[in-house]
């Protein structure tokens, strides 16, 4: 069925913002640190958008996957895991980082591999939230 003007009208900002807003999450869950970039899109994405008659966006959805499962278990020399577990640790202190025995990413066989769990081009702590 074709909405009418006004349930095209309504939540259409709404839907439009909260489809931009999810972008920078599927990037960190996503992008790793290669050697040829610090950001490299590991992911692919496919977008469905629904549009009304007026050309706002009334609703969608984003099926998202990984192209490189392998990398979550093995990084080469100088590159880095999911931005993901690294923004986790940086954006985690005190008692609770101690609540879930969280510890530095050097830590984890899975983000020390390459000897690159810290870059200093990499602000990991810039995806953290406030509260």
């Amino acid at each position: 069925s074709v909405p009418t003007r006004g349930a095209c009208d309504e939540g259409a900002a709404w839907v439009e913002q909260a489809i931009l807003e999810s972008s920078p999450i599927m990037e960190a869950f996503g992008n790793a640190k290669t050697v040829y970039n610090n950001n490299s899109s590991r992911f692919g994405k496919f977008v469905q958008l629904n549009i009304c008659q007026k050309g706002n966006i009334q609703g969608g959805r984003i099926v998202d996957y990984l192209l490189e499962k392998n990398r979550v278990v093995r990084q080469n020399p100088g590159e880095r895991n999911y931005h993901i577990f690294y923004a986790l640790l940086a954006g985690i202190e005190g008692e609770e980082k101690e609540a879930f025995y969280l510890f530095q990413p050097e830590n984890y066989h899975y983000l020390n591999q390459s000897e690159c769990a810290t870059d200093r081009t990499i602000n990991d702590g810039h995806r953290k939230s406030t509260r």
